[in-house]
């Protein structure tokens, strides 16, 4: 019995005791339960806080750039672009205390087709003052012809000479002195109207001062006049000698005898930056009539043709910089339409006379320029040159990149092809612009005031030049964005035109795409 009953409260024992790690095991899990569930709750809340805080970053840097490129169609159509073209010409007699009349300064400032002339040579004779300097006259005629081409859309090219007849040596003063004292008063008057001034041609001396059948054309004196010249003007005023010969043997001298010419204030990097060309025998003849001399004198047609070749590839490389032009003359296989346009373009022409040579210009309005794969195909080669002299742009292509979340800004980039016949050599602006269609507001992406490398002048002819540019479309709302090139002068404002068809006039620039930004 006894045992029986000890082994009741034992049982009893282990049945409290069971009881016990039972209800212990139950208070356990429920425990775990609400700390599972909390940091199921935490968990969650955190995933809410991730998920937001990613779709936050999403919603703000998923973001779409895209580029609709607009087409670019070249167009042949005669932009009368500033700064080149057929120049008219004026020729001004100064006399002692004798001002120039109303019939002296007439000027016309179209042509019969209401195209307004964009240069004009202006010849100032000073054979009268051979022996003195220039009075108060001479110096007031000067300023108000100079004046009045300030008042018209045509720069001008100028010269100073002694002779009009072919007579230089007997016309020009027996002094070298007498020149350089009519350069530095002439010099002052052109440096206060820099702005018109084109290029000038000439050295004051030889007949019609194309510097021939001089007093003063030695190789030291023709040097000494040229580096006095430019010491006297401006240094954004470019001149230039008649011949190439007279070019390098100018640049030669400096550099060969710089003591001789130190008393000038000028240096060999500022002479050979402003000093060009001028040619008034062009495509006459194999020496484009004297102008590159040892071809007269040549023992062969072989060896005449070389020495044009290589006259012609020194102003190929030379003309980039500075300026050339001249007259026509002769009717002649060199001024036939394809060896025309192919010495043109490697000389970089950008002026000729519209009077001169009448025989050539005739035949050139009588021809044909035939190029199936242009757009100037059947156009008489008188309008193919006309449209070509000086520099003629055409916008070829335009691209961006940009991925969603990548580093750093969109990039692109715009194709400009100079199909003219030279450069431009004086500063012009060019803008790259994004223009909200809904706001319109504009924001420039590029400026060439305000970096250099972009200056229009750098688009060499005859090749293509690929602009950069970029920006950041986390700094631009959602919407469409119109992007824009212009062309102006900084000194006018005139806008300058593109060889295609998609100007906005709304805008006053061509219209390269429409960005789309999108988040």
């Amino acid at each position: 019995m006894k045992q029986n009953k000890n082994i009741e409260q034992n049982c009893g024992r282990v049945s409290i005791a069971a009881g016990f790690i039972k209800s212990k095991k139950v208070e356990f899990t429920l425990k775990q339960r609400r700390i599972l569930l909390k940091c199921f709750i935490c968990l969650l809340i955190l995933l809410l806080i991730l998920g937001g805080a990613c779709l936050y970053y999403y919603q703000k840097n998923y973001i779409t750039a895209t580029l609709k490129q607009t087409e670019q169609t070249e167009i042949a159509d005669d932009l009368n672009m500033p700064e080149c073209g057929w120049y008219q010409l004026y020729s001004y007699y100064l006399q002692p205390d004798i001002p120039l009349t109303p019939y002296d300064l007439y000027l016309e400032e179209t042509d019969s087709n209401s195209r307004s002339y964009r240069l004009s040579l202006l010849e100032f004779n000073i054979a009268s003052y051979a022996d003195r300097k220039l009075d108060r006259t001479a110096k007031e005629n000067i300023r108000q012809v100079l004046d009045l081409f300030s008042g018209t859309q045509s720069k001008v090219i100028i010269r100073f000479l002694y002779d009009w007849d072919g007579a230089g040596r007997e016309t020009e003063p027996d002094s070298i002195e007498t020149v350089k004292l009519h350069m530095k008063q002439a010099g002052k008057l052109l440096s206060d109207y820099k702005d018109i001034i084109y290029t000038t041609q000439g050295i004051f001396v030889g007949s019609w001062a194309e510097m021939h059948t001089s007093k003063f054309l030695s190789n030291e004196e023709m040097t000494e006049l040229t580096l006095y010249y430019a010491s006297v003007t401006d240094p954004d005023i470019y001149l230039a000698v008649r011949t190439p010969d007279q070019y390098q043997t100018i640049i030669r001298q400096l550099e060969t005898y710089p003591e001789k010419y130190s008393a000038i204030d000028i240096s060999l990097e500022e002479i050979k930056a402003r000093l060009g060309l001028f040619n008034d025998g062009m495509l006459g003849s194999v020496s484009d009539v004297g102008t590159y001399h040892d071809a007269d004198t040549a023992q062969s047609e072989e060896e005449a043709q070389a020495i044009r070749e290589e006259a012609i590839s020194f102003q190929n490389l030379l003309c980039l910089n500075v300026p050339n032009g001249g007259e026509v003359v002769n009717s002649s296989s060199y001024n036939d339409t394809w060896h025309a346009i192919s010495d043109l373009s490697a000389m970089h022409v950008s002026y000729l006379n519209q009077m001169y040579d009448e025989e050539v210009i005739t035949k050139w309005k009588n021809s044909t320029y035939e190029n199936t794969a242009s757009v100037f195909h059947g156009l008489s080669t008188y309008d193919y040159i006309t449209r070509h002299l000086g520099a003629r742009f055409v916008l070829r292509s335009c691209e961006l990149s940009w991925k969603p979340f990548q580093n750093g800004n969109a990039t692109g980039s715009i194709l400009i092809e100079n199909v003219g016949f030279s450069n431009l050599y004086h500063d012009k602006q060019m803008t790259l612009t994004l223009v909200s269609k809904k706001t319109n507001r504009k924001v420039t992406l590029l400026d060439s005031q305000t970096d250099s490398s972009l200056s229009p002048c750098s688009w060499d002819a005859g090749t293509k030049t690929s602009i950069s540019f970029s920006f950041s479309p986390f700094d631009l709302e959602d919407g469409e964005y119109q992007l824009l090139i212009q062309l102006s002068d900084p000194v006018t404002k005139e806008s300058i035109p593109f060889a295609n068809d998609s100007l906005s006039e709304e805008q006053d620039g061509y219209l390269l795409g429409e960005i789309t930004i999108a988040r």
